[in-house]
Order: structure tokens, then sequence, then C-alpha cells
């Protein structure tokens, strides 16, 4: 890869989570099981691994992330602190790190977190997501 290629990369992983955050926040989790592969696998911050066969199973999942998180009283999400490893033109590996605000965006919590993205008919998929555990 050469650098061009790289820095467009870096704009085409940061233009996927824009989206995949206002997704995420308008809470339509149908849209939002839509930016996973099928399967698509988590391994989430206690270590366990979640394992999503359909995007039916992963809309499910996401729902019951987005309720807990609004208990919490999750209201944004924000990232920062991207790196991003092309792997050829259609796979990269993008580490970020979530913000997670309250309604007067206030930080609730954040952490780090590695996917594993695809380009299956000129969309980015995600095919793994894994928390950085401490």
């Amino acid at each position: 890869m050469n650098m061009m290629n790289d820095k467009f990369m870096v704009v085409e992983a940061k233009r996927f989570f824009d989206g995949y955050n206002t997704i995420f926040d308008s809470g339509d989790m149908d849209a939002f099981s839509n930016l996973f592969t099928e399967p698509f696998i988590s391994v989430r911050a206690d270590g366990t691994l979640e394992s999503m066969p359909t995007h039916e199973m992963a809309k499910d999942f996401f729902s019951k992330a987005l309720n807990k998180w609004n208990i919490e009283g999750y209201q944004y999400f924000t990232t920062k602190d991207y790196e991003v490893i092309p792997m050829g033109q259609k796979s990269m590996l993008v580490s970020l790190t979530w913000e997670m605000l309250n309604e007067s965006r206030i930080l609730i919590r954040e952490w780090r977190q590695s996917y594993n993205l695809i380009k299956v008919d000129n969309h980015w998929k995600v095919i793994t997501s894994t928390f950085h555990i401490n």
C-alpha cells in the first residue's frame, strides 16, 4: 500500500464509523445489524465470545445493549484515536476509542475496540470486533 491509499482507507474508516454512530444513536437496530456480516463475531470486554450467525441475532444483541446503555444514561457516542491498517483494497483493521456520553455530553465511560472490516458490494461491513481488555 502506498501513503495515498493508506490515507484513503483512514477516510473510509472514519466515514463508516460516522454512519455506524448515526445509525446506532438513532436506535434503528434493523439498519444497524446490516452493518455486520453473517456471521459476525465479537470478543467482549469480559473476554467472552459472542457469535451472531444472522442479522436477526445481531439486531437482538445490539437492542439489548442499547437498552442497557440507555439505563446508564447513554445518549450519544463519539470516536477518537483511529488507527487503520489496510489489508489490501477491500479489507482493513480499525482500532478506535469509543466515548459514551449522556444527554449533557458528559462522559459515562470510554473503551478501545478493534474492528475487521471487509468491503462487500461496495459497502463496508464488520466481520469481527474485539474489545481491548486491560
